[in-house]
């Protein structure tokens, strides 16, 4: 089975720039243009670990079953899945089912609507998939809420904060303490994780492939 999947993703952050605003407690408004570009960065090392998009977005997927060759489920690239579109089987569509294809949202698996297997052929799935993410509007300027699981934005918060803090200091500091003030610690860039804080991708591990989101 080879797959291929297309579809544009937003160049947006998964988290406000109000809330990393709060994180780091600046209620400097002239702040943001340069912590709006420090948290796209880590949104992008966040989307980076995962390993696939993760915006919501309109798709278009290729799975090939070999002849002979049977199927219990085609599994989507990219989820979770809001809606399928059209399942085409070597250039034709299928017809839907009454009561809507039957696909896991979580996971992106589709189960076939005529018998118990997929049998050997060229699957053309369209459908669309992703989170929402802040500050996203619909088609008539509305905001949509946001989507993004919470340990995927919390993940997202401590990589901003460490490239924040990681701005105005040796990279290899790891904490310091001044006299009568106290101590500060920062969450360090791991390169085993791609660059992001160990604490920040313990929190993705669950969205990997063989993660169960």
């Amino acid at each position: 089975m080879a797959s291929q999947t297309d579809g544009t993703q937003a160049d947006l952050p998964l988290v406000s720039l109000q809330s990393l605003m709060d994180s780091l407690s600046i209620t400097d408004g002239n702040a943001g243009g340069a912590l709006a570009d420090i948290l796209l960065r880590a949104s992008q090392a966040v989307t980076s670990y995962i390993g696939r998009p993760l915006l919501i977005a309109d798709r278009e997927e290729t799975i090939r079953i070999r002849p002979g060759d049977i199927q219990l489920s085609l599994k989507m690239a990219i989820w979770p899945v809001t809606g399928i579109t059209a399942v085409l089987r070597d250039g034709r569509p299928l017809p839907a089912p009454t009561d809507g294809w039957d696909y896991d949202v979580t996971c992106g698996i589709l189960y076939p609507s005529d018998g118990p297997f997929w049998v050997a052929g060229r699957y053309v799935l369209q459908y669309r998939a992703g989170w929402v993410a802040s500050d996203q509007v619909d088609d008539s300027g509305s905001a949509i809420p946001s989507t993004v699981p919470a340990d995927v934005r919390s993940a997202v918060l401590i990589a901003a904060r460490a490239l924040y803090y990681a701005g105005d200091r040796d990279p290899l500091l790891k904490s310091e303490s001044e006299q009568g003030v106290g101590s500060t610690s920062w969450a360090t860039p791991d390169a085993s994780s791609g660059g992001l804080p160990s604490d920040a991708a313990a929190l993705l591990n669950r969205y990997l492939p063989g993660g169960f989101s």
